[in-house]
């Protein structure tokens, strides 16, 4: 859906601001022509042999000098005031011109980006193509292979020994807990009640699973491996690996937890029901039900730092030496895809709360899942020039003036402008694909926001910070 637009703005001067008066300490023979360039304009030129955008930059950098000092001239002194009063007088004329030579140059940079011949799509595209085929770096590996290769075959058992008990004994303790939960909590309020079946789920997701697991399988294999005389425990994490993506379901689901819980623990039979289970088993601790359910979101990475700190305290001719390097390898691959699966889920709950508030962003559809939210913020969009053909089919540009305060959306591929409308709510009004330039924004001489998008050119004014935020953001979305 096309914009509403204001004021067209192709003739004339554009008016001077008070940000344009930090223009006037440049010197005359600095400048152009303004006839000279605008004669420019209306003669037929090849733009791609003048190479417009880097003119139009030479030009931004040139027009930004230092800000002009006038003082206050005693009355006594008429000749220095009329003195005063011409140089002030040639100073704005020469700040219009520059105005002039600024807004005819950059009209020349957004036909020269606008034109499909200085397209960079394929760059575009092949980027993203290589983005969506590509994993994300596993982090902390580094710290496994120097577990592996740090220490001598004359490893200290000792330590070895203390890492392997801390690791039985925290088993033993963290199946206990999720006995408590389940026991305590989501047994007796499934039985009384109390919450729904969908406000179970939501509360203690897939912990009843996890338990079982560790209860009936994991916990009993780490402790028949500690017993044997080589304590070889890397099997046991290898052979279990695939078991312990079970967290990525339990991770995903932590925030519906903690927001749901909140909500419930407000009404009166819910709230006591938990204060009486928590006082009524002394297991249970000081420790309250958000705190059991943050538990094992902490198991994993728990895991990876015993095990590589027994990786370390393991002789290299150990029988558990080799193994247990693979198995830390492989436990740091699962934690890496438990995030990963957390962050592509959080972003498509962020998708869709955002589908939801803007009305018509449906149609784009916006939840897709190669597209990924960056930023949102409000700006004035000054500026919106669009590409026309004239009676000859050239290529021109029609500079749109606006002046319309707008809620944007920044998306890897896309930016999405939203008018305000009734509650707060937004309306989408117009798409914008960032698919024709791998860095499509920079900030003018004016600090204005300029992004090159395929349906055109945006200027876009606001909080300065966040200006350049997005420029660095919109720069980088390939990265």
């Amino acid at each position: 859906m096309a914009p509403t637009l204001a004021t067209n703005i192709d003739a004339g001067p554009m008016p001077v601001t008070a940000k344009d008066t930090q223009r006037s300490s440049l010197e005359s023979s600095a400048l152009p022509s303004v006839d000279t360039v605008v004669a420019s304009v209306a003669a037929p030129h090849d733009q791609t042999s003048i190479g417009m955008p880097h003119i139009c930059r030479l030009h931004q950098h040139s027009v930004t000098g230092g800000t002009p000092v006038y003082t206050e001239l005693s009355s006594a002194d008429p000749a220095l005031q009329e003195s005063h009063k011409l140089s002030m007088d040639d100073s704005s004329g020469l700040i219009q011109d520059s105005v002039k030579v600024s807004r005819v140059l950059w009209q020349l940079c957004d036909e020269w980006d606008l034109d499909p011949r200085h397209s960079e799509s394929d760059s575009v595209e092949s980027i993203l193509a290589q983005l969506g085929n590509a994993s994300a770096p596993i982090g902390d590996s580094s710290s496994i292979d120097r577990a592996y290769h740090g220490k001598s075959p004359s490893a200290g058992s000792s330590q070895r020994m203390k890492i392997l008990s801390e690791l039985l004994v925290t088993e033993v303790t963290y199946v206990d807990t999720l006995k408590n939960v389940v026991g305590v909590y989501l047994n007796p309020m499934r039985e009384a009640k109390v919450l729904s079946e969908s406000e179970l789920r939501g509360i203690f997701s897939n912990i009843e699973i996890i338990l079982a697991f560790h209860n009936d399988h994991f916990l009993p294999a780490i402790t028949y491996a500690i017993s044997k005389p080589d304590m070889a425990i890397g099997g046991v994490f290898l052979h279990h690996s695939a078991h312990l993506k079970l967290y990525s379901m339990y991770t995903n689901n932590h925030e519906t937890s903690v927001k749901t819980l909140s909500s419930v623990s407000s009404r009166r039979s819910v709230g006591g029901f938990i204060q009486n289970a928590r006082h009524d088993v002394t297991q249970i601790g000081q420790v309250g039900l958000d705190g059991h359910l943050l538990t094992p979101i902490q198991r994993l990475p728990r895991y990876r730092m015993l095990l590589t700190d027994l990786l370390s305290n393991t002789p290299a001719d150990h029988p558990d030496h080799e193994t247990l390097y693979e198995a830390t390898k492989e436990l740091n691959r699962t934690i890496h895809d438990v995030n990963e699966k957390k962050r592509i889920y959080e972003n498509r709950l962020r998708l869709q709360r955002i589908q939801e508030k803007v009305a018509g962003s449906s149609a784009i559809p916006l939840v897709v899942p190669h597209r990924t939210f960056k930023l949102m913020a409000t700006f004035r969009l000054q500026i919106f020039s669009e590409p026309t053909r004239n009676s000859k089919g050239n290529l021109r540009v029609r500079r749109i003036g606006l002046g319309t305060v707008y809620r944007f959306f920044l998306f890897n591929d896309l930016i999405m402008q939203c008018t305000f409308i009734m509650n707060k709510d937004l309306r989408l009004n117009r798409v914008y694909k960032l698919d024709t330039r791998v860095a499509p924004a920079e900030v003018t001489c004016d600090n204005e926001l300029r992004i090159v998008s395929s349906e055109g050119i945006l200027y876009l004014r606001g909080d300065q910070a966040e200006i350049r935020r997005w420029a660095r953001v919109i720069n980088s979305r390939l990265e």
